[in-house]
């Protein structure tokens, strides 16, 4: 047995210097700064994973899924196409970064019932109730007035500036003003702390990570491969 993509195609791998992320939907980010993002990260609604031989083997075991259910007739020959092209060049990468080798051993002992993929935190909706019009300050609960007060100094201290950390806004969706008290829920517990972001870690068991990101200072590089 050979591991090889699912058909040859020419899609140049990124440099192998530093960690490639993967959605399940087999989109990528490649930053060469990986210690500054949690195996897990989300942006909106898709949620990125490091890249390691058993999430390969995973995302490969999607795949050989994929190419059964085009050729039955049951997946758009574009849309397999488009996965086809996305995983080959997550292929390329791998191959280049962890070496045939050990990506061929973790496809061999790959069981996927007991695996478990990046899953998106679910957003908590609400029912409106009839009443007073609520302001953006209304949505602010004790408990994540608590949380930004027990990093607020921390944060201070690395050059965020406080209306970061604290400032309502004037829209409780769209406003880029809003600070990160406005993005915490029930369950949520803040995890690292650095210049650039604030990791934002949802309830057990699923314990989604998202980043807030410091607007006012310089960001790791990153770049998207297509």
């Amino acid at each position: 047995m050979s591991l090889a993509a699912l058909e040859p195609c020419s899609i140049s791998a990124p440099p192998a210097s530093g960690s490639l992320f993967v959605a399940t939907s087999l989109h990528v980010w490649f930053t060469s700064e990986p210690e500054q993002f949690a195996r897990d990260f989300q942006i909106n609604d898709t949620v990125y994973r490091r890249l390691d031989p058993e999430y390969y083997a995973w995302l490969r075991s999607r795949m050989v899924v994929a190419k059964k259910a085009a050729t039955a007739g049951h997946l758009p020959p574009a849309a397999f196409e488009d996965l086809r092209v996305r995983f080959n060049a997550v292929h390329e990468w791998a191959v280049g970064y962890f070496g045939e080798a050990l990506l061929l051993a973790a496809v061999r002992g790959f069981r996927s019932g007991g695996y478990d993929p990046p899953v998106a935190k679910e957003e908590v909706r609400c029912v409106p109730v009839p009443g007073p019009r609520k302001s953006a300050a209304d949505d602010i609960s004790p408990e994540a007035m608590a949380l930004v007060d027990s990093i607020s100094e921390r944060a201070l201290s690395l050059g965020w500036k406080r209306q970061r950390l604290y400032a309502v806004g004037r829209s409780r969706v769209l406003d880029p003003g809003r600070g990160l008290v406005c993005f915490l829920k029930a369950g949520d517990r803040i995890g690292e702390v650095t210049r650039q972001s604030i990791e934002l870690v949802g309830p057990p068991p699923l314990e989604g990570r998202q980043r807030f990101y410091n607007p006012d200072v310089d960001q790791p590089w990153v770049r998207r491969i297509r």
